[in-house]
């Protein structure tokens, strides 16, 4: 599995350059997890870079390292060219408020204890922006427009709101400072589907009004897909393809990311019956990674070359700015790539 190699990096336009990021957890008995190893991304100014993979992957942990939340181990992270690491005092203060996140739990990430009103202008009080007066206005604007009235919701707790809602806050919260970058980590994925819709078309709506750039991770692929400009596929901590959506989606090149598209339930008997062999087993411990590629204990194609060397990122040859890192990528369109548009 990838994650080394420098042939997916953007040369420019980027607002968001990661460069071979690392972070270890300590688990029981003193031993040690890397939830990320040496990964290495771009996120260009305007776009959605969508992440997805596994529970374990390091999706999580990749949000929250590039904002230091907490700081990596090693590697490096710059935003718009400043280093988002080695800022100190009034430049990190600065560039925090440029770069906001939509946590997975709306509920839990909202305090129970302050009004939805004060909440939204908490950030703006601690940038230091206004009076008290021009705060309010600046809250109540951004929460019509999340679709909710400051004159209904401003003075209720977050336990007083739906998920939904709460939600729309948390995004609210995000954006009331005008953010360039906004990360949603798994953002949608404890709201019903009808309201899973709402929260995209805000995110969208939100992406043209304020010119944001979005890190947007999710488990469900239907989703990313239909949010997502670029898609980035990661397994136990490593990155193994990045690709423009519709060409990952269509025709994927790694044999893991074939397996998560497979795995999307179908209806159409033809599309069930037509998929080849996928992974199989389960994802090796984190406490113990397989040698060379890490896909490799799981993966129908895996050869001798696979226990031997870890694949570099190279290009796929099939798609402007599709990238894979497989010793055996897919080489052509596959029957069983899954068809999400119905999603």
């Amino acid at each position: 599995m990838a994650g080394s190699g420098t042939a997916h990096l953007a040369a420019d336009g980027a607002l968001v350059s990661a460069r071979r990021l690392v972070k270890t957890f300590r688990a029981r008995g003193g031993r040690r997890v890397q939830a990320l190893s040496d990964v290495s991304f771009d996120i260009l100014r305007g776009e959605t870079l969508g992440v997805v993979g596994e529970s374990g992957s390091g999706k999580s942990t990749l949000a929250r390292a590039v904002l230091a939340l907490p700081r990596p181990d090693s590697g490096e992270a710059r935003f718009d060219g400043e280093s988002v690491f080695e800022a100190r005092g009034a430049a990190a203060r600065a560039l925090r408020h440029r770069m906001q996140m939509v946590f997975q739990d709306p509920m839990s990430s909202l305090n129970p204890a302050h009004r939805i009103l004060d909440i939204v202008q908490t950030p703006l009080a601690v940038a230091g922006r206004g009076n008290a007066a021009q705060r309010r206005e600046v809250a109540e604007r951004t929460l019509r427009a999340v679709g909710l009235d400051p004159d209904v919701v401003g003075r209720r707790r977050s336990y007083e709101l739906s998920g939904g809602q709460c939600q729309r806050v948390s995004i609210a919260r995000a954006l009331v400072l005008e953010p360039d970058l906004l990360v949603c980590d798994e953002a949608v994925s404890a709201l019903d589907v009808s309201v899973q819709a709402q929260v995209l078309n805000l995110l969208e709506d939100a992406k043209e009004q304020f010119g944001l750039t979005m890190l947007f991770i999710s488990h469900d692929l239907g989703v990313v897909k239909s949010i997502s400009d670029r898609v980035m596929v990661m397994y136990l901590g490593k990155v193994c393809e990045v690709g423009p959506a519709d060409a990952l989606f269509a025709a994927p090149r790694h044999p893991y990311t074939a397996t998560l598209l497979a795995s999307v339930p179908s209806l159409v008997p033809s599309r069930r019956s037509a998929r080849p062999e996928v992974a199989r087993g389960e994802t090796p411990s984190p406490l113990d990674v397989p040698s060379g590629c890490r896909f490799r204990t799981r993966c129908p194609r895996a050869s001798e070359l696979c226990t031997r060397e870890e694949p570099e990122i190279a290009g796929s040859g099939d798609a402007a700015g599709h990238f894979v890192a497989c010793h055996h990528p897919l080489a052509v369109r596959r029957p069983e790539a899954v068809a999400l548009e119905s999603l």
